[in-house]
């Protein structure tokens, strides 16, 4: 497909993403969010919300969080990027599967990554990869920008396009307990990283993607291979089989 035509597919698909969103009542999705994924963790939904409840107690992460998304806000750059809706998600996941190794693509500012090192921290240790383009975000910002530094240490950042990189870091990585896709949201790009990540996703583990709502890809991925998930806000979370 010619790239312009793509590109304007993509526009497209953004379009009715937006669309789409503000039709969705984010209270109700975020109130459902221990039923959803007790469906698919080894969890009760108890379970679940005692993590969003220690979510929000997390003083030291609200904290350092909150200063350094006010810094970006006040540069006045991407401030979309710094919702913590969805992170949320990934901080409960990565409690209940005491997740250990992760690797994510897309960083930006972090947003993700501050919630799944956070968690990490209250698990007792563990190594977030990420990758991301060369060049870091917009503005003065550092890749990674909003993660506090007292869960930094288990940070690891890939410059390099996923295409490239994505393969050969999770052959040196190993078995993952958490694959997250936030980069390019272009079909044959997040086919190729779930089809790549797939393989590398420990027993038990979760191939996790944000931005499902773009398309059906990540629902008929999750299908075809078996994999029991749900979607909480604009997030996907499916595990493999034991």
């Amino acid at each position: 497909m010619p790239g312009r035509l793509r590109d304007a597919i993509y526009a497209l698909r953004k379009a009715r993403l937006g669309l789409e969103r503000r039709r969705l009542d984010y209270g109700r999705e975020t109130d459902e969010r221990a039923e959803r994924l007790a469906g698919v963790l080894p969890a009760s939904v108890d379970e679940l919300r005692a993590y969003e409840r220690e979510y929000e107690n997390l003083e030291w992460f609200h904290d350092a969080y909150a200063d350094r998304v006010a810094e970006i806000h006040e540069a006045g750059v991407a401030t979309d990027t710094t919702h913590w809706r969805d992170g949320v998600t990934l901080y409960v996941v990565c409690r209940a599967l005491e997740v250990e190794t992760a690797v994510e693509t897309g960083v930006l500012f972090g947003s993700f990554d501050a919630h799944i090192l956070a968690a990490m921290e209250r698990n007792g240790g563990g190594t977030l990869h990420a990758v991301d383009l060369p060049g870091g975000p917009p503005g003065r910002f550092d890749y990674g920008h909003l993660i506090p530094d007292r869960c930094r240490e288990h940070w690891e950042l890939c410059e390099g396009d996923a295409l490239a990189v994505l393969p050969d870091l999770l052959e040196a990585v190993g078995p993952v307990d958490l694959f997250l896709h936030d980069s390019d949201h272009r079909l044959p790009h997040m086919r190729f990283e779930y089809e790549t990540a797939l393989p590398h996703v420990s027993p038990g583990g979760v191939l996790a993607s944000h931005d499902v709502r773009l398309s059906r890809l990540f629902d008929r991925f999750t299908d075809a291979n078996g994999l029991p998930s749900c979607v909480v806000c604009d997030t996907g979370i499916g595990r493999q089989s034991r």
